[in-house]
C-alpha cells in the first residue's frame, strides 16, 4: 500500500450551541490520530471574501487538514464525512471538500483566490470540483458549506496562504523560549526575524502563549520583531498583541 496526503477542507459547521468550524476540524485531527488511521499534518485557517451578504459571526474563515494516510480517499472521505456530520452543528450547512495528488489542484487553487476577492456560486463550486478531480460533498440542505470547503482546500494545497491554528506541540508554547526550543519541540523548522533572517537556536522568543506560524512555501514559517524594549527578545509577530515591558 502507498501513503498519500490528502488535504480535506470544511466549513459551515457551527451554530447555536457547537464548536466553530476551526475547533471542530482540531477535534478531527485529533481523532485521525486517536483512531489510528493516519498522520494530521496541521491545521490552517483562510480568510475569504467578507461581506454583509454573508452570516460570519467572526469574519468568513475556512479550515484545511492536511492527512498522510495508507487509506484510499473513498475511506477519507467516509471517516471525514461521519465525524463532521456528528459534530457540526444541527441548524449548520457544512460543506467537506477532499483533495489528492490525482486532484488538478492548481485548479483549485484558483478557485480558492477568487473565493477571497468574490462571492462564489454554489455551482461554481461543484462545476470546479468536477473539473479538478476533487471530492465535493454537501452534507446540509442548502450546500452552502461546499464553496468555502473547496477554497480551504486549494489555499492549502497551494502552500502560501493562512495560518496554522493547530500544529504538534505548538500550543504548548508559553512565555519566553529559545528558538532552538522551539524548533526541537514542534514541526516548525523556520522561525524568521523581521528582515527575513533565520533566528539563531539561542535567541529568545517571546511567544505570549498564542504562536501562530504562517503557511509560507507548504510549510509552517514563524515571524518575529526585534523588542523596542529589548535587543535580545524577539516578538512573535502573529499572535495576540505584546505589551513591552515598562522601564524603571
Amino acid at each position: 500500500m502507498i501513503s498519500e496526503q490528502f488535504i480535506v477542507g470544511i466549513d459551515n459547521t457551527d451554530g447555536a450551541g457547537c464548536e466553530g468550524t476551526g475547533a471542530l476540524t482540531m477535534a478531527l485531527a485529533a481523532e485521525v490520530v486517536a483512531a489510528g488511521w493516519g498522520e494530521p499534518l496541521g491545521v490552517t485557517r483562510h480568510q475569504l471574501f467578507d461581506s454583509s451578504k454573508l452570516s460570519s459571526d467572526n469574519g468568513n474563515y475556512c479550515y484545511a487538514l492536511a492527512i498522510q494516510t495508507m487509506r484510499s480517499i473513498l475511506d477519507v472521505e467516509d471517516e471525514v464525512v461521519d465525524f463532521v456530520r456528528s459534530r457540526a452543528a444541527r441548524d449548520a450547512d457544512p460543506g467537506v471538500a477532499i483533495m489528492s495528488r490525482h486532484s488538478d489542484m492548481p485548479h483549485i487553487l484558483a478557485f480558492g483566490r477568487r473565493a477571497q476577492t468574490e462571492l462564489m456560486k454554489l455551482e461554481w463550486a461543484q462545476t470546479f470540483a468536477d473539473e479538478a478531480n476533487v471530492s465535493l460533498r454537501a452534507l446540509g440542505n442548502r450546500r452552502d458549506g461546499i464553496v468555502g470547503a473547496l477554497a480551504a482546500a486549494g489555499l492549502r494545497g497551494g502552500g502560501t496562504d493562512g495560518v496554522f491554528i493547530h500544529l504538534p506541540a505548538i500550543r504548548d508554547l508559553e512565555g519566553t523560549v529559545r528558538a532552538g526550543e522551539i524548533r526541537e519541540r514542534t514541526t516548525v523548522e523556520t522561525i524568521l526575524d523581521d528582515e527575513g533572517e533565520p533566528l539563531d537556536r539561542d535567541d529568545r522568543v517571546q511567544t505570549n502563549g498564542y504562536v501562530r506560524p504562517r503557511l509560507e512555501g507548504g510549510k509552517p514559517v514563524i515571524h518575529t520583531r526585534h523588542s523596542a524594549e529589548d535587543r535580545h527578545l524577539w516578538v512573535v509577530v502573529d499572535g495576540r498583541p505584546y505589551r513591552e515591558p515598562e522601564g524603571d
